[in-house]
């Protein structure tokens, strides 16, 4: 899903018969990706099915067909949205390489997510209708964990191979995630501040995670 540029597709709900299962899902994405935009612009309350469908370009039978209510539809969104914006692509991590590339490596990629124009609507988004749906917690946490069970895997290696001290991986992850990636992106937002450029947002991350790495070693090392 992109949030930032949803154009609808005019090919969508318009094909005769039976459609493939191929182009199920994509109508099922194109779906999303309309309500998104829509419960973005304006609110959950304010966009109705019957909008959706008209921007969508689909019958409401199509609709139905693959969502029950609008509010299955919203959950859909949210998890969509937490699992394409807020998670880091940083793929397997680098078993052999310094913790110190590879934390400011996912660093970088985490902090210039959470602080995208896309993910801040997206938050809004949440905090406006967690009242009305618990379960939207359950997606952040669940995004909370897979971030966290990388980065305690990330220490695990490090702790195996002598470049930290031994202590508990999973309490490590989760002080890191808060105070280079959570925190910050939290005091930006609240300051107004939404972006950085993409100098200040390495230096800042690099600094954070020599700190904090800093704090995980007998002998820190000199820098350069």
């Amino acid at each position: 899903m992109n949030v930032a540029d949803n154009k609808p597709d005019k090919n969508a709900g318009r094909r005769s018969g039976r459609p493939t299962r191929e182009q199920a899902e994509r109508i099922t994405e194109h779906i999303i990706d309309v309500a998104t935009r829509l419960f973005l612009e304006t609110s959950f309350e304010a966009t109705s099915i019957d909008l959706i469908a008209a921007e969508a370009r689909i019958s409401k039978q199509t609709f139905y067909a693959r969502f029950a209510s609008k509010d299955v539809l919203f959950a859909a969104v949210i998890r969509t949205g937490v699992s394409n914006l807020l998670l880091p692509v940083a793929g397997e991590p680098d078993r052999a390489g310094p913790i110190d590339m590879t934390l400011i490596r996912i660093g970088v990629d985490l902090s210039r997510r959470a602080l995208g124009a896309a993910a801040i609507a997206l938050n809004r988004l949440i905090a406006s209708e967690a009242h009305q749906f618990p379960e939207l917690a359950l997606a952040y946490h669940e995004s909370s964990v897979r971030v966290r069970d990388l980065l305690a895997g990330i220490f695990s290696n490090a702790i195996r191979d002598g470049q930290i001290r031994s202590t508990d991986p999973d309490f490590l992850a989760e002080q890191f995630q808060y105070a280079v990636i959570d925190g910050p992106a939290r005091t930006l937002v609240l300051r107004g501040r939404i972006t950085n450029s993409e100098k200040d947002l390495r230096e800042r991350v690099t600094a954070a995670v020599r700190l904090f790495l800093d704090g995980c070693r007998d002998d820190p090392p000199p820098r350069p």
